[in-house]
């Protein structure tokens, strides 16, 4: 599996700054950790997802008794068309992607075609 920092570097930088900038460092290295489970384009809504594999698991009561579920989403404000969904337990998930810059509106769709999906 690649990383979401390897998989997508630009996009990486420009939200791990931004995360940092903002006293959420803890994101930005968690982010950065991260790895790829699949990735979506859709180019009739123009709406992208990177669906994540956060690094820390869920333990047996967290994941059968509990339940992970949405959480929280971040909105980004240099990144406005970018946002971080977390799961219940404050781990990333995922990052939306509606209307993004036309290169990595490429790379999203190119790794959509081949869905790419870890192994």
């Amino acid at each position: 599996m690649r990383s979401f920092a390897g998989a997508l570097p630009e996009l990486a930088f420009d939200l791990s700054l931004e995360l940092r900038a903002t006293g959420r460092a803890d994101l930005a290295r968690e982010l950065e950790a991260c790895t790829v489970k699949s990735v979506s384009y859709e180019p009739e809504t123009d709406i992208g997802l990177v669906a994540l594999e956060p690094s820390r698991q869920l333990n047996a009561v967290e994941r059968n008794v509990i339940g992970q579920k949405l959480g929280q989403v971040i909105s980004f404000k240099d990144a406005s068309y970018a946002s971080l969904q977390l799961d219940n337990f404050g781990r990333v998930v995922a990052v939306e992607l509606v209307a993004p810059p036309r290169n990595l509106r490429w790379l999203l769709r190119v790794a959509s075609t081949y869905r790419w999906k870890s192994p």
